[in-house]
C-alpha cells in the first residue's frame, strides 16, 4: 500500500532518451608519474562519476555527443578540471596528473549533501575522510577514524563499541548512512558504527549540522554519511586487487583484508573480505577487562550496463562480530561481567540508475534496501545471575531521486520511504533454582517514515554566489504491540506462559504525525581565495522506539522510556569563512542551534532514569582548522572545537556535552620516501555538567604517524605505515565516555603497523 503511495508523489518524467554513443577513458597518475588509485572523476553537468582502479583507470560510456566539464579530484592533491569535446562513435584518450596538494584546499568530491560537488562550493559545514587517512591510523571503528574532526566527539561505550556525538548531540539525533541504508538499531549500547569495515570503506562526509530536510527525521544533529568502495567499468578485461594486514599492541589487535576487483565494458565486480581479532586492551592502570573483539566481514557488488547510460547495481554486506566485551563500571560490580556474545548485521541494496532523460532530466536513480541487525546481550553481576538481552531490528527502504537542469539551477527532486521494525527479549537465569524468567525490554514495535524532499542550487553574480534552498514533508507513523512485565517464567525446564502477578506493562497504541523541514544556504566568494558562508534551518526529529518504550536495567540503576514524549524540533544558523591560499588553508565555523522538546535521560533519583522533553535548550559553539605550509612540503595544522549546551527553561547545563578540544600537529616529508606526522591532541577540564553526570579531568596527548609513499614492483604497489599513540603512556579520560560509567579508562601507549598491496 505505501508503495503505491510512494509512487504517486510523482508525475511521469519525460523525454526520449536520445542517441548517446560517446565514451571517454583515461589513465589519472600522480607527480612521480605512478598510478593514483581511487581519484574521483566526474562529469558535473551529466552527474556521472567514476573512481580510478588499481591502475589509475576510469572509463565512461553512453555518453552525449557534447563539450563537458571533466574534474578529477582525490584528497591530498589538487583537484584537475578539463573540458573534454565528445564525439559520436569515438572513445577520447586522456591522461591525466594530479600534483600532491600540501595543504586541503577543498577541492574533494562529495555526495552527501544529495548531489556531487565539491567540498569547497559547499555552503555546509561538511568534514570529509578518504580510503587514503583511514590507512594512516589503526582504528577500530568509525568513530574511532571520525574523532580528530573538529566538531566531532567520540562517546566510547567500551572499546568496540562506539558513537558519534556532533556539535554536541549523538545517537539519536545523528542519521549514519552506509551506501544509503540507515542504521537503525538501539539508541543505547547499540554500538551500529562499529559494525562497519573500514578497509572497505571509500570515503566517510559527515555534515556538521541539521539535516531533516535532506534524510528526515534524526537529521537534527548530522548526517555521517559512509561510502563503502565499489568496482567501475574499464574499456576491457580488467582484474586486480589489495591485500593489507595491520596491527595494534595496546590491544594486540590483529587484522587481515582482501579485496579482489574484476571489470569490463558491462560489468564489474567487487568482492571483499575482512577478519580482526583482539584481547582485552592495556591502559595505563591495567588491564581493561571485557575490552576484547573479534570480527569479521564479507561485502560483494556489481554492476551491469544492459544498454550504454542505463545501470543495474547490487550490493550486499554482512558484519559479525563475536564473544565483544563490553567493559564494567559504576553500573556494573567490579566483579561483573558483560560482553555481545554475537552481533550481525546484514544489508542488501538492489539500485537502478540512467544517466540523462531527454534536455532536462540529467539522471535517475530508484533503490530499495533491505537490512537487518541482530544483537545478542550477557551480562553476569554475579555467579548467582545472568541476564541475556537480544533484539532483532529489520529495516526496509525504497528510495527515488532525480537531477533537473534549468539553465543556472540544479534541482535534487525525490521521495524515501523506511521502515524499521524491532522484536527484543530480556531473559534472567536464576541459577540456584534453575529458573528462566522471560520480559521485554522493549515492546514489539515499529517505526515508518515516508518523505518527499526538494532541493535547488543555483548560482549568482558571475559565479561568485552560490545558493541553496531545500526542503522536505515527512509522515511519521510508530505502532507497539501490547507487552507484559513477565512473558514466562520457566522453572526446571517447566514454562508457564501465565505467570502470576503479572501486570501489563505497554498497551498497544498507535500514533501518526506530520512534520516538515527546511534549509537555505549561501556560499560568496569575496576573492578567488576568501569566501563566506551562511545557513538556517529548521529541524524535526520523532523520538526512537528505544526512547518511547525502554526498560532497561543496568546494575542497580533502571532508565526508562516516555510514550508521550514529544517530537524534537529546532532551528540552526551557522556562519563560516574559508580560506585558501597556496600556503595557507583556514576553515572557521560558529553555530547557534535553538531547541524545543530537546530529549535527554533526566536522573530522578541515584538508580533512576528517565527521558524526557527539555521545554527549550541552546547550543553554541565554534570550530577551527588551519594549516600552514612554512617551506616546502612541511605543514603545520591545528583544529579546535567548543560547544556549550544549556537547559534555558531551568537556567542548567545539558548532559553529555564534550570539552573545548584542540589538535596540533606537523607533518614533513623525510627523505624521498616517507612522511613523518607529529601531533598532540588536548582536551580541557569540563566542568560544566549536568545533575549526577561526572566531571571530567583534561588530557595532552603526543602521537608520531610514518607512511611511506607508495613503491612498485614489478606491478605490485606497496605501502608501510607505523605509529605510536599516547607516547608517554598517560591515563586519561573521554567525557562522553562517563555518564554510565561504562569506560573509565582509555588506552595507554599504542604501537601500531600496517602494510598494504595493491595490483
Amino acid at each position: 500500500m505505501f508503495r503505491l503511495f510512494f509512487f504517486s508523489l510523482f508525475v511521469v518524467i519525460p523525454g526520449v532518451l536520445a542517441a548517446q554513443n560517446a565514451a571517454l577513458r583515461g589513465v589519472v597518475t600522480d607527480g612521480a608519474d605512478q598510478p593514483l588509485p581511487g581519484v574521483h572523476v566526474l562529469l558535473p553537468a551529466l552527474d556521472r562519476a567514476a573512481t580510478t582502479d588499481n591502475d589509475g583507470a576510469f572509463f565512461f560510456e553512453g555518453l552525449p555527443a557534447r563539450s563537458v566539464l571533466l574534474r578529477s579530484s582525490h584528497l591530498g592533491y589538487a583537484m584537475n578540471e578539463q573540458r573534454v569535446e565528445l564525439t559520436p562513435g569515438v572513445t577520447r584518450q586522456l591522461r591525466i596528473h594530479l600534483r600532491e596538494a600540501v595543504i586541503d584546499l577543498g577541492m574533494v568530491s562529495i555526495t552527501g549533501t544529495r548531489g556531487a560537488d565539491l567540498l569547497r562550493n559547499t555552503p555546509q559545514p561538511v568534514s570529509v575522510i578518504g580510503a587514503e587517512h583511514l590507512l594512516r591510523r589503526v582504528t577500530v571503528s568509525v568513530p574511532d577514524a571520525l574523532a580528530a574532526e573538529p566538531g566531532i566527539a567520540l562517546v566510547r561505550d567500551g572499546m568496540w563499541g562506539t558513537d558519534v556525538s556532533i556539535r554536541g548531540l549523538s545517537r539519536s539525533n545523528v542519521v549514519t548512512l552506509v551506501d544509503g541504508a540507515r542504521i537503525e538499531t538501539a539508541t543505547a549500547h547499540a554500538a551500529g558504527l562499529s559494525m562497519i569495515d573500514l578497509t572497505d570503506v571509500d570515503r566517510i562526509e559527515v555534515i556538521r549540522g541539521p539535516a531533516s530536510s535532506l534524510y528526515g527525521s534524526g537529521a537534527t544533529g548530522g548526517v555521517v554519511n559512509i561510502v563503502t568502495r565499489a568496482g567501475g567499468y574499464t574499456d576491457g578485461l580488467y582484474f586486480g586487487g589489495a591485500l593489507s594486514s595491520s596491527y595494534a599492541s595496546v590491544n594486540r589487535g590483529s587484522a587481515g583484508a582482501l579485496t579482489l576487483d574484476m571489470a569490463d565494458r558491462w560489468w564489474y565486480a567487487h568482492a571483499h573480505g575482512m577478519l580482526r581479532s583482539a584481547v582485552d586492551a592495556e591502559t595505563p592502570n591495567g588491564t581493561l577487562s571485557d575490552s576484547r573483539f573479534h570480527d569479521r566481514n564479507m561485502s560483494f557488488s556489481a554492476g551491469l550496463r544492459p544498454y550504454r547510460s542505463h545501470e543495474v547495481r547490487l550490493r550486499y554486506q554482512r558484519f559479525h562480530a563475536q564473544d565483544v566485551g563490553i567493559p564494567g563500571g559504576s553500573s556494573f560490580p567490579a566483579s561483573a561481567s558483560a560482553r555481545y556474545p554475537d552481533e550481525d548485521r546484514e544489508l542488501i541494496t538492489a539500485e537502478y540508475a540512467t544517466g540523462p532523460l531527454g534536455t532536462h532530466v540529467s539522471n535517475l536513480t530508484l533503490r530499495y534496501l533491505r537490512q537487518s541487525i541482530g544483537r545478542n546481550v550477557e551480562i553476569v553481576p554475579n555467579d548467582k545471575v545472568t541476564l541475556r538481552p537480544s533484539a532483532d531490528h529489520e529495516m526496509d527502504a525504497l528510495q527515488l531521486q532525480n537531477t533537473w537542469l534549468f539553465g543556472g539551477h540544479r534541482i535534487i527532486a525525490g521521495a524515501d520511504a523506511w521502515a524499521r521494525r524491532y522484536s527484543g527479549i530480556r531473559l534472567r537465569e536464576l541459577h540456584a533454582s534453575s529458573t528462566t524468567i522471560a520480559d521485554l525490554p522493549l515492546p514489539d514495535a515499529s517505526f515508518r517514515s515516508i518523505g518527499a524532499f526538494l532541493q535547488d542550487e543555483w548560482t549568482l553574480l558571475d559565479g561568485r554566489m552560490r545558493l541553496s534552498l531545500g526542503g522536505r514533508v515527512d509522515q511519521i507513523h510508530v505502532e507497539n504491540e501490547e507487552g507484559y512485565d513477565l512473558v514466562y517464567i520457566d522453572s526446571d525446564g517447566q514454562r508457564n506462559d501465565s505467570p502470576p502477578g503479572r501486570a501489563l506493562r505497554w498497551t498497544a497504541e498507535e500514533s501518526d504525525e506530520i512534520s516538515w523541514s527546511m534549509h537555505a544556504g549561501a556560499l560568496y566568494h569575496l576573492t578567488d581565495a576568501l569566501s563566506l558562508t551562511l545557513n538556517a534551518s529548521r529541524a524535526f526529529r520523532a523520538p526512537s522506539l528505544e526512547e518511547r518504550y525502554q526498560y532497561i536495567e543496568l546494575g542497580d540503576a533502571l532508565w526508562l522510556g516516555d510514550e508521550d514524549l514529544a517530537a524534537e524540533r529546532g532551528s540552526m544558523f551557522d556562519f563560516g569563512m574559508r580560506l585558501h591560499g597556496s600556503r595557507v588553508s583556514i576553515r572557521a565555523n560558529t553555530f547557534l542551534r535553538l531547541m524545543s522538546d530537546l530529549v535527554v535521560d533526566e536522573r530522578m533519583s541515584d538508580t533512576l532514569y528517565m527521558k524526557t522533553n527539555i521545554g527549550e535548550a541552546r547550543l553554541y559553539g565554534a570550530e577551527l582548522t588551519g594549516e600552514y605550509s612554512p617551506f616546502d612540503a612541511a605543514v603545520l595544522y591545528a583544529t579546535a572545537s567548543f560547544v556549550r549546551g544549556q537547559d534555558t527553561k531551568n537556567d542548567i547545563d545539558l548532559p553529555q556535552m564534550p570539552p573545548l578540544s584542540v589538535r596540533l600537529g606537523f607533518r614533513m616529508p623525510i627523505g624521498e620516501f616517507l612522511y613523518a606526522d607529529v601531533s598532540l591532541d588536548a582536551a580541557a577540564d569540563q566542568d560544566a555538567v549536568a545533575a549526577g553526570e561526572d566531571r571530567t579531568p583534561g588530557y595532552a596527548l603526543y602521537s608520531l604517524h610514518m607512511r611511506s609513499t607508495q613503491l612498485r614492483f614489478a606491478g605490485v604497489g606497496i605501502q608501510f605505515f607505523a605509529g605510536v599513540e599516547n607516547m608517554f603512556d598517560r591515563p586519561w579520560r573521554r567525557h562522553l565516555s562517563t555518564l554510565r560509567g561504562l569506560l573509565r579508562d582509555e588506552p595507554g601507549r599504542n604501537f601500531t603497523v600496517r602494510l598494504r598491496m595493491l595490483w
